[in-house]
């Protein structure tokens, strides 16, 4: 009957030493692992931006007489698609990113499953880099350019096509080492 104690009274910690291996392989895995193989590739890459209509919210309307973004008027010019969400933590770190990017490039943003209000905020909080807003309520138009969760950054060739795409936060790293290389090495394309 002891013996059956002292087994109970180990079990915690034999299953707090399990938790701890697994997870050191994990993180041992993703460090080890080429950044490439960790992100998520989207199929859209190389073709044209998906054609599905992004309303406009009328408090994010900037000199246009359409309802929706109209993508043609960014034909011959390269720019960035941003999905966001006032609700979203890593939407907030990465705003001051979005907002230098728009130094460089148009940048149009679309906030996800979000309320008019909440965006309004968001915005006002956080700064507008966007030249124009889209409202995705339903979740539609981020199933159509293959986003798996918010935020996602699309850069968008002259010729309307997906050239690359960053899933999860824009971070300054990612943003010097990798989109202002990138940027650099597209312009002429």
């Amino acid at each position: 009957m002891k013996h059956k104690f002292k087994i109970l009274n180990a079990l915690p910690l034999v299953v707090f030493f399990f938790i701890v291996l697994s997870s050191s392989v994990v993180l041992y895995q993703l460090k080890v692992n080429d950044k490439s193989e960790r992100s998520i590739a989207s199929q859209l890459i190389g073709k044209n931006i998906p054609k599905i209509l992004i309303p406009r919210e009328n408090y994010i309307k900037r000199n246009t007489n359409s309802d929706n973004i109209d993508f043609k008027k960014y034909h011959n010019q390269m720019f960035v698609v941003n999905f966001f969400a006032s609700w979203c933590a890593p939407c907030k770190i990465e705003a001051p990113i979005i907002d230098e990017l728009s130094k460089i490039l148009p940048v149009i943003g679309i906030a996800y499953k979000d309320k008019y209000l909440d965006t309004k905020k968001f915005l006002d909080n956080f700064g507008n880099p966007y030249i124009e807003t889209g409202i995705d309520k339903s979740g539609k138009i981020a199933i159509e350019w293959g986003v798996y969760g918010v935020p996602e950054t699309f850069l968008i060739n002259k010729k309307g096509e997906i050239i690359y795409r960053h899933a999860g936060p824009l971070l300054y790293s990612i943003f010097k080492d990798e989109v202002l290389p990138f940027l650099e090495s597209s312009k002429n394309d």
